[in-house]
């Protein structure tokens, strides 16, 4: 997962394994992007949780636990942004915090507005979620974050979520797995953990991609 991930993650899934598996350590890793293929073939991960649009290949199997989407955030009393949706010229006039990590969501929205032709001012730009909720309630600055996320963030600082000018297509976060663990009895029984925890009841079949 990228810390992005973990923050959606890891607290649910650390506290289901605390009552059902008291016994079972959970490691969480940001791999590069272009060795999450072959740390699922060799066993170096056994699971890869989020956005990976380049794990879409006939090697992995691939489970969609629920369909994602993007919005904005801006401190609870800013003086330029007063209702739950922002315009568009307001949002390029405003001054932007762009985070980067390892996962994949950010570029749906980075993308998109290259493809309209669209620039605005990027005030920070960093690889780390950690500082957001703190920076954006602190500023005048806007950012666009995964929903989840921004659920969370609101609960840690007097921030506010707003719709974005852009319709960014909701994405879908997946599980993915290499076939050769595809019967191993511990990582299957962590598969369908994650799906009881994440998966809506739509998404208990097995993987789009392949049938194990």
């Amino acid at each position: 997962m990228a810390d992005v991930g973990e923050l959606h993650f890891a607290p649910p899934l650390m506290a289901y394994l605390e009552r059902e598996a008291p016994l079972c350590n959970l490691r969480c890793e940001t791999f590069p992007r272009q060795d999450i293929e072959a740390a699922l073939e060799e066993g170096r991960c056994d699971l890869a949780l989020g956005f990976f649009p380049n794990l879409h290949r006939p090697a992995l199997y691939a489970q969609t636990l629920f369909m994602h989407t993007l919005v904005c955030l801006v401190r609870a009393n800013h003086p330029e942004v007063k209702s739950s949706r922002i315009g568009m010229k307001k949002f390029l006039q405003l001054s932007h915090a762009v985070v980067t990590p390892l996962g994949r969501s950010g570029e749906l929205f980075e993308t998109k507005l290259k493809e309209m032709g669209l620039q605005r001012r990027v005030q920070l730009a960093s690889v780390h979620f950690l500082t957001v909720p703190a920076i954006i309630a602190t500023t005048d600055m806007i950012v666009t974050v995964p929903r989840s996320i921004a659920d969370y963030y609101t609960r840690l600082e007097n921030l506010r979520i707003v719709e974005p000018p852009i319709k960014i297509k909701p994405y879908a976060v997946k599980q993915f797995w290499h076939p050769r663990f595809n019967a191993d009895p511990a990582i299957r029984w962590l598969r369908e953990s994650v799906v009881r925890l994440f998966g809506t009841p739509t998404d208990t079949a097995l993987p789009s991609k392949r049938t194990p």
